[in-house]
């Protein structure tokens, strides 16, 4: 039933479970840069990458380029990306 209800709130996003995984990471890390995004997680760069454009799409992330390095960029939650991670959580905790 837990992952029902979590299918049905991604699905409304139009997201999968990996890019879930990535959004909650990023939640959980604001300002994360993909390099470090992508070290935690078993996934090649451009899976991250296109996973990272579905996010921006869906407007549940943010990129912020550095000063210091241009290609670098840091990647936040929105307020939209933080409310669902919280349903998520809550959604997980009252199904256990």
């Amino acid at each position: 039933m837990c992952k029902t209800e979590i299918k049905k709130e991604l699905g409304k996003y139009h997201i999968n479970y990996t890019h879930e995984k990535i959004l909650r990471r990023i939640n959980e890390n604001p300002g994360i840069t993909m390099c470090e995004l992508t070290k935690g997680l078993d996934l090649s760069k451009g899976s991250v990458s296109l996973c990272i454009k579905r996010l921006e799409e869906e407007n549940l992330i943010q990129k912020y380029g550095t000063f210091d390095d241009k290609r670098v960029f840091r990647l936040h939650p929105t307020k939209i990306g933080k409310d669902l991670c919280s349903k998520i959580k809550l959604i997980q905790i009252l199904k256990i």
